[in-house]
């Protein structure tokens, strides 16, 4: 019993020191350091760019659709960030869809997203995280007749939460890159050890750095998004560190989804997923097709990506699927 004790706090010390943690006591940047851009060229948002860096146009939503020639009026679009992260995970997306004729809403959501004004992020229970985006939803459908949750990476999850909690208020689901088994070829081997830091006071001492590849084949904004992440606490991917709190809130939440996923009479879904996605594999899009009851289930896989498809290189056809979808329901 001893020794299987000893090789077992063994392999912990290894899962620990290849794992990429850094020090939750580590000096954060500046309170007041802004959210900073990838650079989107000419682009009506305008803005801050990488100093220095060449000039690229992200989205050019132009290209992409024609001001949508069906009323929308009566429909909004909720964008869901990724876990301890910005609305700039889904600005390509947001755009895109305001210049279709989509109202949209991006919800910022206690203890899940990032708040630039603490030094140290801390999560509130996935409970709460549902809860908030159920209460805003309630209320915004006084105004609208259908609500659409669009949601990537824990965002799904999120999105996913909501509409098995109460169905009735989500007209619509458009998930991306969905994680609920991470199982990508860049999670190591020694995950199955995770629970240890998440679950024992062990955890309290570290926090999960981010490393390349950020969720991003496109090698010119990978760099930037490196480069950000050196000097700031989030970039356009997501922050530079993720406490154990929110890594502890999202796996509880991943086991309540496969859970109860099947329990419930979904509303129309469309799932986006990336071939290549490094976290989360095709055995997620899998479990969804699989469990997921609606009457209505668009799945696409795109091949040019990996995790963060909202600015990678499939980000066009990322935004047209999500434009014919929406199209599609009104």
């Amino acid at each position: 019993m001893i020794l299987s004790r000893l090789g077992y706090l063994k392999q912990f010390k290894i899962f620990l020191s290849q794992f990429s943690f850094s020090m939750s006591q580590s000096t954060p940047g500046p309170l007041n350091d802004p959210l900073h851009f990838v650079q989107v060229g000419a682009d009506p948002m305008s803005h801050q760019g990488v100093e220095g860096g060449e000039v690229e146009e992200i989205v050019d939503s132009k290209q992409l659709t024609q001001p949508s020639s069906i009323k929308a009026d009566e429909m909004l679009v909720v964008l869901l960030h990724g876990l301890c992260s910005s609305s700039q995970e889904l600005l390509p997306v947001d755009d895109v869809l305001k210049k279709a004729g989509f109202h949209t809403k991006s919800l910022i959501i206690p203890g899940y997203s990032f708040e630039l004004k603490k030094t140290k992020q801390v999560a509130k229970s996935f409970e709460g995280w549902l809860a908030f985006v159920e209460n805003e939803v309630t209320k915004l459908k006084s105004t609208y007749k259908k609500v659409i949750l669009v949601g990537i990476s824990a965002g799904a999850n999120v999105a996913l939460g909501v509409a098995v909690k109460n169905s009735s208020i989500v007209d619509g689901l458009v998930l991306m890159s969905t994680p609920l088994i991470l199982d990508g070829w860049n999670i190591p081997f020694y995950h199955f050890l995770f629970p240890i830091a998440l679950y024992t006071p062990i955890g309290r001492l570290w926090s999960y750095e981010e490393k390349p590849p950020y969720g991003l084949k496109n090698e010119r904004i990978r760099a930037w998004v490196a480069k950000d992440l050196k000097a700031r606490r989030l970039s356009s991917a997501g922050a530079s560190v993720l406490e154990v709190t929110h890594l502890r809130e999202h796996d509880r939440l991943q086991k309540y989804l496969l859970r109860e996923m099947g329990n419930t009479a979904a509303p129309p879904t469309l799932v986006l997923h990336a071939n290549e996605d490094e976290v989360a594999s095709l055995e997620n899009v899998r479990f969804i097709q699989m469990n997921w009851k609606t009457s209505l289930l668009h799945c696409h896989v795109l091949e040019n990506s990996y995790h963060m498809i909202s600015w990678d290189n499939d980000r066009a056809e990322v935004c047209q699927k999500v434009v014919d979808f929406l199209e599609e329901l009104t």
